[in-house]
């Protein structure tokens, strides 16, 4: 397994595709970071000077709620988790389609004919690409929120357990999320036909899925079963949940159960039903 693992390791870091991805995605969401920090704070400074301050921490107005303070960072800095974790996904799932798209994976077989091994290893060393794709991810969200926070008067949070608290929990599914991403990867291994199944749930899918309870008046409870639910539930909160028209999350411990179990899910079906079949 260990052989099996650095090996997962060298295919990764030989090619530029990882800091790519990883540059692209902290470039966006510093961007995200440093746009919703300033529309929310400034929403909210707009409203307290308008109404005059509100001794509760929840402000509402016409549009629905508007967090404060701390919650408002929090909500800033969990963009993270609700826009960035595609990157984590796709990154676990290309470590499987770009083998099967260059061919390298009959030699990955040849080297290691155990290939149930060869999968636990890109399941294994998926997680702490998660991690450092969600450090990379949260730091350059938060960086751009806290200026901007704090130069339009509002808190960014940082003096607060829950704050980081939630980086934890943040880490975690960003860790999830590459190990979904492979098991996701084993199963659709045609490369374009992957970025398109993923970007089509991620961005359309499941968030339509997630509001069309609301739209049509009716309890989908079920709906926080979905991968990206189970993932804000392990943050506890995201800028989806915050809109308005989500189901209650589950915990965030269960959160994680759900979505490990969606790898699981994923990893299964493409080992029985793709990965044992002839690669020639």
């Amino acid at each position: 397994m260990m052989a099996a693992l650095k090996s997962e390791y060298r295919k990764l870091f030989s090619t530029r595709m990882w800091w790519v991805i990883m540059i692209c995605a902290a470039v966006y969401m510093a961007f995200i970071g440093a746009l919703m920090s300033l529309s929310f704070q400034f929403m909210v400074n707009e409203l307290d000077q308008a109404l005059g301050a509100m001794p509760d921490d929840q402000l509402y107005d016409d549009t629905g709620f508007i967090p404060r303070g701390a919650e408002l960072a929090r909500t800033v800095y969990s963009t993270a988790g609700s826009f960035a974790y595609v990157f984590p996904l796709l990154i676990g799932a290309l470590a499987i389609t770009q083998e099967y798209r260059h061919k390298t994976i009959t030699q990955t077989f040849l080297a290691e004919p155990r290939r149930q091994v060869v999968l636990g290893s890109k399941l294994v060393a998926a997680l702490p690409m998660g991690l450092a794709y969600g450090a990379a991810c949260l730091a350059a969200t938060a960086l751009p929120a806290v200026i901007v926070i704090s130069l339009l008067g509002g808190d960014p949070g940082l003096g607060e357990l829950e704050t980081w608290a939630f980086f934890g929990r943040a880490l975690l599914d960003f860790a999830l999320w590459a190990s979904v991403g492979v098991g996701l990867g084993s199963l659709v291994t045609n490369q374009v036909a992957l970025i398109v199944v993923v970007l089509a749930d991620t961005q359309f899918v499941e968030p339509l899925l997630r509001m069309g309870g609301q739209m049509m008046g009716q309890d989908w409870g079920w709906t926080k079963f979905l991968p990206g639910a189970a993932g804000d539930s392990i943050q506890g909160f995201s800028f989806y949940t915050m809109m308005g028209g989500q189901v209650e999350l589950l915990g965030w411990g269960w959160g994680a159960l759900v979505l490990a179990g969606w790898a699981a899910l994923f990893a299964g079906a493409g080992y029985l039903f793709r990965f044992r079949g002839d690669v020639s």
